[in-house]
């Protein structure tokens, strides 16, 4: 059974409002030749009418290059100072749009009609609600709508090699500017940051074949390393907006930043959700549950840190060569020296052997969690060093049953540890806060819901855990 999809819209990049981003970019989306282009931008898509709203992606190179001929491509000054942070040359100016939150709306909502069919879904919130991490009447589609709707600042979208930006202000009312003056007095005008993100998403994807990267992961793979690949790309972008931020001479080429810390940044987040003044873009971020606050967070600081280190080696060289190996896992970007040092796949018992059903249980979805989602729910129980309990982590598979008879789920989810001492503290980190079975069996850990005695014996007996 083909692994379920996690709710980041795999085919799109989105700068999400956070810390980073959270006040208006309209003062940069008013410039005069900013507004020329949204007037060129208007002409192509009449004259083509069926296409929608946006330029088709055959078209993007071309109109983009027509654009750059005529001078009219705006953002030239970001663009070069860009090509000069990362080290790469834009081959065409890439076609860009500006929406409301009206129309990002009618957008994400395009986009998850188009990536989820009823059946991916369900597997979706069947992982989720067995693991505790979301309510049990909870909806993905219409949740995920809300919250990147609230949240994101601007897209870049690899199919049609287009981003779009966001203004924050347009039919805002009274109290919504009120919020987004503040967040620009605490935090100063992020317009420009914004950009920078997206034209480095767009920057990326004509360098690197990201939409052919991530079409295969999202089909093939799972959630463990769909979210390392996407912490390469958004920490890519994050890592180039920061050295913008910060206003180090382009020219050094990123050589002077360095973003460490992703932890205390994450931190740093949550107390800014608490912010007495609440910050545009954090409403739905402060109310979500911890799996999706995490989510959002992780591609772009623990992203951002992972291509620090990265670059420490032989600078862009060393980042442009991971495109073409992607990490295997969150390990590798939570700890970047074992993406250079990785050993081989780990054994993991083969969930192959067990029957289908088994007894009154039926499979609802396979996947692997990876450190990631084994950080999200220790710290969802309580676990005060989920971070220190997480770390050994050395492969994993999880699989999602439902009752054909009550409804009920469960899971049986095998964890392999590097060692023995990784995986005893994992068991004394994890025993005495969550309310599943867990049992520890040498460098191997079980955790399972809902099975009897006689049923966990049977998975057991099915499924040997080899030795070391």
């Amino acid at each position: 059974m083909p692994p379920s999809k996690f709710p980041q819209l795999r085919s799109l990049f989105l700068s999400t409002l956070l810390v980073l981003q959270f006040s208006s970019p309209s003062r940069a989306l008013v410039e005069p030749e900013v507004e020329a282009w949204q007037e060129l931008v208007a002409a192509v898509e009449e004259s083509i009418p069926l296409l929608g709203s946006s330029i088709p992606s055959d078209a993007v190179q071309g109109v983009g290059n027509f654009a750059s001929s005529m001078a009219f491509a705006p953002l030239s000054d970001l663009m070069q100072e860009l090509e000069l942070r990362r080290g790469l040359k834009f081959k065409y100016f890439t076609p860009w749009h500006v929406k409301d939150k009206t129309a990002l709306r009618f957008f994400i909502s395009k986009a998850l009609e188009k990536e989820y069919t009823p059946e991916k879904a369900l597997k979706e919130e069947a992982l989720l609600k067995a693991l505790g991490l979301v309510a049990l009447d909870f909806r993905i589609v219409p949740f995920t709508e809300e919250l990147l709707t609230d949240a994101v600042a601007g897209v870049y979208d690899p199919d049609t090699d287009q981003f779009f930006l966001v203004d924050m202000e347009r039919g805002q009312d009274l109290k919504t500017k009120f919020m987004s003056k503040a967040g620009s007095l605490i935090l100063g005008d992020m317009g420009s940051t914004v950009i920078i993100h997206e034209l480095d998403h767009a920057l990326g994807g004509q360098h690197f074949p990201l939409k052919k990267t991530f079409e295969q992961i999202t089909e093939q793979s799972t959630l463990d390393r769909r979210m390392a690949a996407l912490a390469v790309v958004e920490g890519d972008a994050t890592f180039v907006m920061m050295d913008h931020q910060y206003k180090y001479d382009p020219k050094l080429a990123g050589s002077k930043t360095q973003v460490l810390g992703a932890d205390y940044l994450t931190d740093m987040l949550e107390f800014l959700t608490k912010f007495p003044v609440p910050l545009p873009g954090m409403g739905k971020y402060s109310e979500a549950p911890l799996f999706f606050q995490k989510s959002l967070v992780f591609p772009y600081y623990s992203g951002a840190e992972f291509i620090t280190k990265i670059r420490w080696d032989n600078g862009w060289e060393s980042v442009n060569e991971v495109y073409k190996e992607l990490p295997a896992s969150t390990e590798q970007i939570y700890h970047p020296s074992r993406y250079r040092y990785q050993s081989t796949p780990p054994d993991i018992p083969d969930f192959s052997k067990f029957p289908e059903p088994f007894g009154k249980w039926e499979t609802v979805t396979d996947d692997v969690g990876g450190e990631f989602l084994l950080r999200v729910v220790l710290e969802q129980y309580g676990v005060d060093n989920f971070r220190v309990a997480a770390d050994g982590w050395n492969g994993d598979k999880i699989r999602v049953f439902r009752h054909k008879e009550t409804g009920g789920l469960g899971f049986y989810w095998v964890i392999r540890w590097d060692n023995n001492i990784d995986a005893r503290e994992f068991y004394q980190s994890l025993a005495s806060h969550l309310p599943f079975v867990v049992e520890q069996e040498e460098h191997l850990t079980a955790i399972s819901l809902a099975f009897t005695p006689a049923e966990l014996k049977k998975l057991r007996d099915l499924l040997p855990f080899p030795k070391t």
